[in-house]
């Protein structure tokens, strides 16, 4: 696999952000403060206090499924929808050029593609990332770092080779108009986030990087629709955490910040907590994962210092399900419009692998899992975040 889950879930927890009008999730039960206005430029503090709601992950009924046979592609790892519901994957095992297209309530309808390099066609060559825009038309990024677009209706429309447009899910997203924003940091050590027109070229960088630090380690970002985005922290560490949120055009227009007792950071690159992820629904809720160390992961890598003298983290990394019983997940759920925290949510790292989505769906709480049965056939799963009244 390009991606396994206990990976996703570490480092992001969750991957594409795209529409989602067909599946809506039910009103949720969780109160909401009256919407009050922020000043431009505005940080606001949200407090340490017992959250109204808490969030649970519910199965929708509807699946992506794989066949035995193998007569078409399976689901696939990477799943987007469109704003009638369809959903579009790609990345199946056997399949890695193809972009498969299924209904509202998770029936097979076609595929389209193929390896190759004419009009339509995707390099075999590493993953395909997908993206929808504002307009429902679907972007591909390929493994030879071209992008392609075609209609809601599969007709081909541009290919363009370009680096600058980004293509890792957590740090890109696609506009409204079909331009990229990207923040991974692969350009300028000075701004952290970048638009590229629909011809691949850029157009401006802003949010400058402050503290010395640089760039290239990127923020997480997210943009449900219009003219504004939500960007996460840099992952350089510090004793608090603060989302933005950024006009495209790179205005910042405020920000919220937790200054919390469970956020600390002893100063060490590798034990620094960090947001892997926010999501912004259209309704102004933001979701944040806060991925957190424990104090059994400090004494950990300290004994591991003690022992060789350094410590080969790459090496813990690969140590996976031992590293996940040491850390834990925080997800917490944001009001932006009120200001309120709704929801906070701890997990043990290695306890959310069946819990959480691999993806939400652009401007929504709707995602979906990738799961196999019992049989060893791959499928998705079609779920729901809920915050529901504690």
């Amino acid at each position: 696999m390009r991606r396994s889950a206990a990976a996703l879930i570490v480092c992001t927890s969750l991957a594409m952000a795209q529409p989602a009008h067909g599946c809506q999730s039910p009103a949720s039960s969780c109160p909401r403060a009256p919407e009050r206005s922020f000043a431009v430029g505005e940080v606001t503090g949200i407090p340490d206090r017992t959250p109204p709601c808490r969030i649970e992950f519910r199965e929708t009924g509807i699946r992506l499924e794989a066949t035995a046979d193998g007569s078409r592609p399976d689901p696939g790892m990477t799943v987007v929808m469109d704003s009638n519901g369809r959903f579009f994957t790609s990345d199946a095992p056997g399949w890695r050029a193809i972009i498969s297209i299924w209904d509202a309530r998770g029936r097979y309808l076609s595929h389209f593609g193929g390896a190759g390099e004419g009009p339509g066609e995707l390099s075999a060559r590493g993953g395909v990332e997908l993206f929808i825009d504002g307009r429902d038309n679907l972007h591909a990024r390929d493994g030879s770092f071209h992008w392609s677009v075609f209609t809601p209706e599969q007709q081909f429309l541009r290919r363009v080779r370009s680096n600058l447009m980004g293509g890792l899910p957590w740090t890109t997203v696609i506009l409204d108009d079909g331009s990229a924003l990207a923040s991974d940091g692969l350009v300028s050590q000075e701004h952290y986030f970048r638009v590229t027109d629909s011809t691949g070229a850029l157009a401006r960088t802003f949010g400058p990087v402050g503290d010395g630090s640089s760039g290239r380690r990127g923020r997480p970002i997210s943009h449900a629709a219009g003219d504004t985005f939500w960007a996460g922290p840099g992952q350089l560490g510090s004793d608090a955490y603060a989302v933005e949120e950024w006009g495209i055009d790179g205005t910042f227009r405020r920000a919220f910040r937790r200054d919390v007792s469970w956020y600390q950071w002893d100063g060490a690159t590798e034990d620094a907590p960090r947001v892997t992820q926010i999501h912004i629904t259209r309704g102004g809720l933001l979701y944040a994962v806060v991925w957190r160390p424990t104090e059994r992961y400090v004494r950990e890598r300290e004994r591991a210092e003690r022992r060789a003298g350094t410590v080969d983290f790459g090496e813990l990394q690969a140590e996976q399900e031992r590293m996940d019983e040491f850390t834990e997940l925080v997800l917490e759920v944001i009001d932006t419009r009120s200001g309120r925290l709704l929801a906070s949510e701890t997990y043990r790292t290695s306890d959310t692998r069946e819990i959480l989505p691999w993806g939400l769906f652009r401007g929504s709480f709707t995602g979906y899992r990738y799961k196999e049965d019992e049989g060893g056939l791959p499928f998705v799963e079609i779920v729901t975040l809920e915050l529901v009244a504690r």
